[in-house]
């Protein structure tokens, strides 16, 4: 993975899991898996917390039933950046491939 990759993605999460657990990151998770046909753009890849060995919010992401967006089937057409992620707070978040993380609003009924 190219160093800027991992700068811009510390950047991004400010060294913390971006699950919202408050624990520090220490892995990369890649939302789309490279198995899945997934590259390391920003916009595919969480820090989250958790050991090599796929524990803590790392270990949810590869769970069978993840939180929205952690994991991208093959299937799904859309660009990583069109998929939000759901962290464990309930907020759903747009990532881009330049690093940034937006709060995606939520959708209110139509009258």
């Amino acid at each position: 993975m190219p160093a800027a990759t991992v700068e811009k993605l510390e950047d991004r999460s400010g060294g913390m899991c971006e699950a919202g657990c408050g624990r520090p990151a220490t892995n990369i998770h890649h939302r789309r898996f490279l198995g899945r046909g997934g590259r390391h753009n920003l916009a595919n890849l969480l820090a989250l917390c958790g050991s090599g060995n796929h524990t803590g919010c790392h270990g949810k992401a590869h769970q069978g039933n993840p939180p929205d967006g952690w994991a991208i089937s093959r299937h799904e057409r859309r660009h990583e950046s069109e998929v939000p992620f759901v962290d464990l707070g309930g907020r759903s978040w747009w990532l881009d491939d330049e690093g940034g993380k937006h709060v995606r609003p939520a959708v209110t009924g139509r009258s």
